[in-house]
């Protein structure tokens, strides 16, 4: 939870209050999932690491619904879940404080715009997943916009390792789903080779950090710009194929 009550609000009064109204039982009057959470404190045991995944996704998906404009459109529903988030936003803004002096605003000032428009009805699972990778994703485009000359070089690999220009080109892929961190391990454990996936990430952050990076990193790895693009392309085809699997084993 967020210990700072000017970022979105004192959390021990927002519980108090959510508690001393009744909000979840009146809550799960129409969201199935809340119902047995008395308190507030139930539900932050259920949506705890410790918690089970499963049960802790319903609830997120059910404040979700609540808080998004076309559900609930409820604001203590809201304030809820940016505080149960806050893990999520502190990780966003230690990986992208270098973009802007206000990243703390600028990332919770998104993740609120997320979960409004959130479509609860066609992502119901991976709710804190999809949260972050759109969070993250709308930030950097906000922040560190596309080279219009080089569309292609856009937000692929950062310095901190965020993975966007994996995505299919196809819009009817699901690729705003992925969850990056995971999908990067599912990859090595898939048979991806660590190695490659570290040259990837290298040619990716020389491209964006200065010109001629590619033959540079090719260089430091000991290797020809020709090997380099061949193990780099080879590494995005089979990043490809296992973001598929990915999407259709946590679906």
């Amino acid at each position: 939870m967020f210990h700072d009550p000017t970022i979105v609000g004192s959390w021990p009064a927002l519980a108090a209050r959510l508690d001393a109204n009744a909000a979840l039982p009146r809550w799960a009057e129409s969201e199935p999932a809340l119902v047995g959470l008395a308190a507030v404190a139930d539900l932050v045991e259920v949506c705890s690491e410790s918690g089970e995944h499963e049960r802790s996704n319903a609830v997120l998906a059910a404040l979700v619904r609540l808080a998004a404009v076309d559900g609930g459109r409820d604001d203590d529903a809201l304030a809820l879940l940016l505080h149960l988030l806050s893990g999520l936003v502190w990780t966003m803004v230690r990986q992208l404080r270098d973009l802007s002096p206000d990243i703390v605003a600028v990332v919770v000032g998104e993740l609120t715009c997320q979960i409004r428009r959130y479509p609860w009805q066609r992502r119901p699972r991976a709710v804190a997943a999809n949260l972050r990778a759109d969070t993250r994703r709308a930030v950097l485009a906000e922040l560190r916009p596309r080279d219009r000359r080089h569309p292609e070089r856009g937000e692929f690999l950062t310095v901190d390792g965020d993975v966007t220009r994996l995505m299919p080109a196809d819009p009817r892929d699901d690729a705003e789903d992925l969850d990056i961190a995971d999908l990067l391990q599912w990859a090595v454990r898939s048979g991806v080779d660590a190695a490659d996936l570290e040259l990837l990430v290298a040619t990716e952050c020389g491209r964006d950090l200065q010109q001629g990076g590619d033959s540079k990193v090719a260089a430091e790895y000991g290797i020809s710009t020709r090997t380099l693009y061949r193990r780099r392309n080879r590494t995005i085809a089979a990043l490809r194929t296992v973001a598929r699997d990915y999407l259709a084993a946590v679906a």
